[in-house]
C-alpha cells in the first residue's frame, strides 16, 4: 500500500510538472531549461501512465470498459492461469527429483529426535504408551488362544459341572448376605456415578461416538455427515451436554432406586439364584442338561474366541485410558500402575541409549528415506491437485485479491520505475537532440 501511495504521487508529480513547464515554455520559449523540463515531465508522465495502463490491466478492465481489448487478462484467462500455477508448483517448484533431493540434504531422524524433545516433559511416556498399545493391539494370540482353547475343551468334557456350580452357588449363597453384597456393588455405583466427574467421561464417550459416526464411510459420506451434524447442532438438534446430563441423571435415579433390598429387581435376583442352585444341584434331569448343553457347547462352540477376549482384556488393562476406568479398582501385588511405571523408565532409558547410537539411528534414517521417497514417487501428483483444487474454489474477485496482493509492491515499482526511466530518457533525448545532434547539423 505505501508502494502505490509512491507511485500516485509521482504520477502527480509529473503531472504538476509537465504544466508547469508548459507554461514556462509558453512564457520563456527561448530558454532552454524550460524545453528539457518539458521534455523530461512529458517523457516521464508518459512512462507512468503507461506503466499504470499496463498493471491495471492485468486484473480489470480500465474505468470498467469492457470494450478496450486485451484487458482484465488474468480473470479472463482463469482457467489457464490455474493449470499453469499448479503444473509449475508440481512440475517445477515442488517437483520430485526437486523434494527428493531436499529430502536427501536432511535428517529426518534427527529432525524427529528434536521434535520429540521439544514436546512437554511425559510426552515420550504417553506417547510410548500408545505405542505399547498399538503393539499389543497388533499381537498375534492365535497360537496361545489354540493351546489353551484344547487343553479347557478336553477339561470342561470330563466333568460333571451342574453338582458342583450348585453347591458352591448355595454355599455361596447361604455363607453370605446377598443382598448386602448387592447394596455394596449399588453403593460403588452410586459413588462412582455421582461423582461430577462422570459427566466429562459420559460426555467424552458420546463425543468419541459422534467423530467415529463421522468419520466412517467414503469421503463424500463423510463430509455429508459432517455437515448433518454441524447443522444438527447449530439448531440444537444435536446437544451432548443435554445427553450428557440426560444420561446423567436417568443413572442417579435408577442406582437410587436399587439400593432399596425390596426393590423388584433384587428380590427377584436373589429368587432366581437359590432356586438356580437347588436345581444344578438335585434334580438329574438338570445336571444331565447341563452335561448335555456342555457338549454341545464343547462340539460346537470354540472357546478360542472367550479366550482371545480374556487375553486381550489382559492387554486391555495394561494400555486403558486413565479417563475411563470405571471398573472396581483392587490392591495387587503388582498392578497397571506398576508395570506403567516400568515400562516409563524404559522408555526414558531406551531413549537416552538410542539418542546415542549412530549406528541405529542410521539404520532407521535408511528406511526412512526410503519411505519418504516412495511417498513422494506415488503420491506427487496430489500437490497438483491441491493447488488446482484450491485455486478452483477462489471467485473471480478473490483469485485477482490474492495475485494482486501477492505481487502489489512489485508492480507499483514498475510504475515508479516507469516514471523514473521515462524522465531520465525525455532529459537524455533533449540532451543528444539540443547537445549534439542540432550543434553539429549547424556545423555542418
Amino acid at each position: 500500500m505505501a508502494m502505490r501511495k509512491k507511485a500516485n504521487r509521482s504520477l502527480v508529480i509529473l503531472a504538476v510538472l509537465f504544466v508547469i513547464a508548459a507554461c514556462c515554455l509558453y512564457v520563456f520559449p527561448d530558454v532552454w531549461w524550460t524545453r528539457m523540463l518539458l521534455y523530461t515531465t512529458e517523457a516521464g508522465l508518459v512512462g507512468a501512465l503507461a506503466d499504470l495502463f499496463a498493471v491495471t490491466v492485468l486484473f480489470r478492465h480500465p474505468f470498467g470498459w469492457k470494450w478496450i481489448p486485451h484487458t482484465a487478462i488474468i480473470p479472463k484467462n482463469r482457467d489457464k492461469l490455474i493449470e499453469g500455477v499448479a503444473n509449475m508448483v508440481e512440475q517445477q517448484l515442488l517437483s520430485k527429483s526437486l523434494l527428493q533431493q531436499r529430502v536427501k540434504q536432511i535428517s529426518l531422524v534427527e529432525i524427529g529426535i528434536a521434535w520429540i524433545d521439544r514436546r512437554p516433559e511425559g510426552m515420550l511416556s504417553v506417547q510410548g504408551w500408545r505405542v505399547v498399545s498399538s503393539m499389543l493391539a497388533k499381537l498375534d494370540l492365535k497360537g496361545l488362544s489354540v493351546i489353551l482353547d484344547e487343553k479347557a475343551r478336553k477339561s470342561l468334557g470330563e466333568i460333571n459341572l451342574a453338582p458342583y456350580a450348585g453347591k458352591g452357588l448355595k454355599y455361596v449363597m447361604d455363607k453370605g448376605n446377598f443382598q448386602a453384597w448387592i447394596g455394596q456393588i449399588v453403593e460403588f455405583a452410586a459413588e462412582r456415578a455421582a461423582d461430577e466427574r462422570m459427566k466429562p467421561i459420559i460426555r467424552e464417550l458420546l463425543g468419541k461416538e459422534k467423530e467415529k459416526f463421522v468419520n466412517q464411510g467414503s469421503i463424500f459420506s463423510k463430509w455429508l455427515k459432517k455437515m448433518a451434524v454441524e447443522i444438527a447442532e447449530s439448531t440444537n438438534a444435536l446437544n451432548l451436554d443435554d445427553a450428557t446430563n440426560v444420561l446423567f441423571e436417568d443413572l442417579q435415579v435408577l442406582i437410587n432406586d436399587l439400593r432399596n433390598p425390596e426393590h423388584e429387581l433384587r428380590v427377584l435376583l436373589e429368587s432366581m439364584v437359590y432356586q438356580l442352585a437347588d436345581n444344578l444341584e438335585h434334580r438329574e434331569d438338570v445336571a444331565a442338561a447341563v452335561s448335555e448343553w456342555r457338549d454341545e457347547m464343547i462340539d460346537k462352540i470354540s472357546l478360542l474366541p472367550t479366550i482371545e477376549a480374556l487375553l486381550g482384556n489382559m492387554k486391555q488393562l495394561l494400555i486403558q485410558e486413565p479417563g475411563l476406568e470405571l471398573a472396581i479398582q483392587e490392591k495387587h501385588t503388582v498392578n497397571p500402575s506398576d508395570i506403567k511405571a516400568l515400562i516409563n523408565d524404559f522408555i526414558a532409558s531406551y531413549w537416552d541409549w538410542f539418542k546415542a547410537n549412530e549406528e541405529t539411528k542410521g539404520w532407521l534414517e535408511q528406511y526412512a528415506q526410503k519411505f519418504v521417497n516412495k511417498m513422494i514417487d506415488t503420491e506427487h501428483a496430489i500437490i497438483g491437485v491441491i493447488v488446482r483444487k484450491t485455486l478452483e474454489g477462489f471467485t473471480e474477485q478473490k483469485l485477482v485479491y490474492f495475485i494482486e496482493s501477492k505481487v502489489e509492491t512489485d508492480l507499483q515499482r514498475i510504475r515508479l520505475n516507469g516514471a523514473y526511466i521515462g524522465s531520465a530518457l525525455g532529459a537524455a533525448f533533449y540532451l543528444l537532440l539540443y547537445g549534439i545532434y542540432e550543434p553539429l547539423l549547424k556545423l555542418l
